[in-house]
């Protein structure tokens, strides 16, 4: 288990690093979309038309550090990151939108859709906040980090 944390840890300060930089844009979306499609493959996670079993099914393809932060609505599933973040304190939020891609993919593979409402990259905080919702309900009324 710690090897494969250390591996993970490895893959997000590399895509980290990648998302800071402009020429590497579409390397970046390539990468965190092939990502989410390894993940998917290995994992075989079931789509959901359910806020609540959204929420459940990202936190089987993350690491378990968002797990006990889940507050669930009628329609949005709220919660926090506490993984330190590469991009923590840079204040580049548009690098952490798109280092999100990969959540956001896997979310869209499984029938959800989820936004970034705070960044550890630009909030003085040490999480993320992210709320998920079902993939074809208005999400108008969340505001996502890199658009504050």
């Amino acid at each position: 288990m710690q090897g494969e944390v250390c591996r993970n840890l490895a893959t997000l300060q590399f895509l980290a690093f990648c998302s800071k930089r402009r020429n590497f844009d579409r390397f970046t979306r390539w990468a965190t979309l092939q990502t989410a499609r390894l993940n998917i493959f290995l994992n075989r996670p079931k789509a959901s038309k359910e806020v609540e079993n959204l929420a459940k099914t990202w936190q089987s393809l993350m690491p378990p550090d968002g797990e006990e932060f889940f507050k669930v609505t009628e329609d949005t599933a709220y919660t926090e990151i506490y993984l330190h973040c590469p991009l923590r304190g840079s204040g580049d939020v548009d690098a952490c939108y798109k280092l999100m891609n990969y959540d956001r993919k896997l979310m869209e593979k499984v029938g959800g859709q989820l936004v970034v409402l705070e960044s550890q990259s630009n909030s003085g905080k040490p999480f993320c906040s992210l709320a998920i919702r079902k993939k074809r309900a208005s999400i108008k009324d969340l505001i996502p980090a890199h658009e504050k």
